[in-house]
Formats: structure tokens, sequence, C-alpha cells
């Protein structure tokens, strides 16, 4: 992330409240106004996660070494795996070259490839299952599996229930931490509509704040669109034939465009 975009956390809730007042307004961390904005920004984090900015969230992680005639594999609760395009799951080895790529099938079709020498994969809930056991020449290899990951969301301390207690300050390591997004605007205006749906005095605004929205997250998916080449196409449905290798079309790993 660029250091020069960052935003962190007092700056978003000066931006916030900048956009829907056109003043140049602070709050203290310790009332109801900031830690309202705080949970706007939380949701706009959690909603952009869900559109075609995914993919800034991806990752990759070992779910250990393989073993010889291992077919399942437990994915801890807390991970999403990520089934995106040419996704595939990595079997490396030490120094992280990858030695065997596991595509992705549907689950339903996982069974019409156990006699094929090539290696599949779907997922079921919390299990990655592939479509034959795993030969010896791929034990000891490290199974990387794409995953996406939630976005870092903002967490206040709570403040006590008795009104008579002092309240509770914000650490200066929350107030600082940077918005978990590569472009903050984005979440900065998408807070700013969610908020003015709160406030009948700022709702007249909405809607100017909406299309402000999402002409600025067109832009960014136009950018994004426009510079990045198309990866290749992992098809789902494959040939039921013998296996490829030695064949003048062989290949370290299978793409669509010559199956």
């Amino acid at each position: 992330m660029n250091p020069e975009t960052t935003l962190t956390l007092d700056e978003a809730v000066t931006e916030v409240l900048g956009l829907l007042t056109g003043l140049d307004l602070s709050y203290d961390p310790r009332y109801d106004r900031y830690r309202a904005i705080t949970r706007q920004l939380n949701r706009a984090l959690r909603s952009n996660a869900l559109e075609k900015e995914w993919s800034y969230y991806s990752d990759v992680t070992d779910l250990g070494t393989a073993a010889y005639g291992q077919k399942v594999v437990f994915i801890p609760s807390s991970l999403r795996p990520r089934i995106i395009n040419d996704d595939a799951v990595r079997l490396v080895d030490d120094d992280g070259n990858p030695k065997v790529w596991a595509y992705f099938l549907p689950r339903d079709a996982l069974h019409k490839y156990p006699a094929q020498q090539g290696l599949w994969c779907s997922v079921t809930r919390n299990e990655l299952t592939f479509s034959r056991a795993l030969h010896q020449g791929e034990t000891g290899l490290h199974i990387q599996l794409p995953v996406m990951r939630e976005p870092i969301q903002f967490r206040l301390p709570p403040q006590p229930e008795d009104p008579n207690a002092p309240l509770v300050d914000v650490p200066a390591e929350i107030r600082n931490q940077p918005i978990d997004f590569v472009y903050p605007d984005v979440i900065i205006l998408r807070a700013a509509f969610y908020y003015a749906q709160t406030d009948p005095v700022m709702q007249p605004r909405v809607q100017t704040i909406e299309a402000q929205y999402k002409d600025l997250m067109y832009q960014i998916i136009e950018r994004d669109d426009r510079n990045t080449d198309t990866p290749f196409q992992n098809e789902f449905r494959l040939d039921i034939r013998p296996d490829l290798a030695g064949s003048p079309m062989s290949h370290p790993h299978p793409h669509s465009d010559w199956r």
C-alpha cells in the first residue's frame, strides 16, 4: 500500500465529516459521533469486499505438507477459498517453487477423474478434496491454497455502561490505523453515503454522495481492467482421456485454450 495514499482512522473520520458538512470538523474519539462514523467505515469495508475489489484481499495460505495417499485436507473455518478465474491449489517445494497445480472443479464433477494422472480438486465447506490420492512423488510438498481474507476493521474499546464512569479514550495505535484498501476514497465516500442515510438532516445529500461514490468506483474498475491482462480461463468441463503428459501439447500446467 502506498503510504502517500493511506488514510488513518482519524483522517477518515475527518474526511467523512467534511463530505457531509463542508466544514473542517473533528470529534473527540470518546463520543458517539466518532464511533458512529467508525461503524460506517467498517460497514463500507465489509461491503466493498463483496464487490469487484474482492481481489485486493486475496492471499495464499499453507495447509501443511502432502502425505502419500492423502486425498482430503481440512481447511480452517476462518479461511474462505478463492476460486476465481485461473486460481488453483499449488503443491510447492521447500523453496516455494510450484511443482503441481490442482485446478478447481465443481464438487459433483470430481468423481469422474480418479483414474486421471492429472490432479484436480474441489471444496466443500471446510474440506479440500483431491481427484485422486497423492502420489509418492508429491509427498512432502507444501499444499498452498488461494484464499480471501476479510478486510481489517477498526476495533474501538467499549465504553463503560455506568453513565458516571469516565469515558475510555481510543489508543493512538487504533486512531493511526490505516484504511485497509488501496484507494481509501472509495471507502470514505461509501461510509458517508451510509451515514447520511441515518441522519435526517443529511438525508438530502444521499443521492449526491451515492453518485460520487459510483463514479469513483467505476473509474477505478476502468483503470484496473484497462491495465490488466485477461488471465487464462480455467474451464470446468475437462476432457475424459488419458494423461496428456508426453504428448506434443504437453505443458507443466493445463490451460483451457488447448484442452
